[in-house]
């Protein structure tokens, strides 16, 4: 990461758990969404692995027990792996990374399935933050914001240049309240990046939310080490109360800090994420997959098997698969969670 050699490399500690609903069908439990090539012919987590590289320290995956064969595969060899047994969010996973690694180690805290295209803008904040956070603080990366976007929620910042005072977090805004953050400039989106030593993240987890903090520290005492995988005992971190990192610590802790960033940012968060970060054709459409598309526009349609024939239509999401298929509007494809909770229940019975 840097040129002197008092610095200890910083280490990533990367967020595998999540599902990814909002991308049915094409995601699901048993092919999650940071294992798609949703971008390209590389996985999400392949990326995210590829940003680090030599610069860094070898990272801490946390992940779902059930990735555990294509973790191993993909990681490499110097990477520790911690699986767990059930899912305690965000907060559960940055406090199992924090008990694992040295007190002094600035830790990276990043998901596994966001998408940055400029990474060297993301190198310099994350040099940038790291005085901060030596220095005992929680920085988080603030993305400057494109448009007004309601999906995600905001970090306020106080004044300031570089590493910036937080003022406060803010829910995911209405259209209006957006609209009026942009306006009146300072607001950030938020996500999910931090960079804090480990010692800090004990601290703050033991003050503001400590049944996280001594469910994750028993179930790594109790748990099982098989080089380079980390097993955690589940009756010990089942006691974790189910809690994001912003609820547990952020929004109560007086060590938070932002840094502002501009950097391509994207949580490939719904199909029409996917879009927009995709190249198009010269028809505006994005097409994956064994498609015919006549006289239609700004599509994105993608078949992992069926032939798709699209004719005459605009601005839709069409995904296929062996088992389901998918027709929406871009304008709606953050709904699509309702489609992958039906099709979760039907198969249940």
């Amino acid at each position: 990461m840097s040129d002197s050699n008092s610095e200890r490399p910083i280490r990533p500690v990367i967020l595998a758990g999540g599902a990814g609903t909002r991308l049915w069908p094409l995601s699901t439990a048993a092919k999650p969404k940071h294992m798609l090539p949703l971008l390209g012919t590389d996985s999400l987590f392949e990326l995210t692995l590829r940003r680090f590289g030599d610069r860094f320290a070898e990272p801490i995956i946390v992940a779902n027990h059930a990735q555990e064969a294509e973790l191993r595969a993909i990681a490499g060899p110097g990477a520790r792996i911690i699986l767990e047994p059930l899912k305690r969010d965000s907060a559960g996973a940055i406090a199992l990374a924090a008990c694992l690694a040295e007190a002094d180690e600035l830790l990276l805290i990043c998901p596994s399935d966001h998408f940055i295209a400029d990474v060297e803008a993301f190198h310099r904040a994350i040099e940038q933050a790291r005085p901060a956070a030596e220095d005992g603080r929680i920085v988080t990366f603030g993305i400057e914001p494109e448009y007004p976007a309601t999906g995600f929620g905001y970090i306020a910042a106080g004044e300031g240049e570089g590493v910036r005072p937080i003022a406060r977090f803010v829910e995911k805004p209405d259209q209006d309240k957006a609209e009026a953050m942009l306006a009146e400039g300072g607001h950030y989106w938020n996500a999910g990046i931090f960079l804090a030593s480990a010692q800090t993240w004990r601290d703050e987890l033991r003050r503001y939310a400590p049944a996280i903090l001594e469910a994750a520290s028993a179930a790594l005492q109790r748990g099982e080490c098989e080089s380079p995988v980390i097993r955690v005992d589940e009756e010990a971190f089942a006691k974790a109360p189910a809690k994001s990192i912003d609820y547990a610590v952020m929004e109560h802790s007086d060590r938070v800090a932002v840094v502002p960033v501009s950097m391509g940012w994207s949580d490939v968060g719904s199909w029409a994420a996917v879009f927009d970060k995709a190249e198009a054709g010269e028809d505006g459409n994005v097409v994956v997959g064994n498609a015919l598309v006549i006289d239609s526009h700004g599509n994105l349609i993608r078949s992992d098997g069926p032939k798709v024939a699209a004719i005459g239509v605009d601005d839709l999401v069409i995904i296929a698969t062996a088992d389901a298929v998918l027709v929406t509007s871009l304008s709606h494809s953050q709904r699509v969670r309702e489609a992958a909770e039906w099709s979760e229940k039907d198969a249940n019975g």
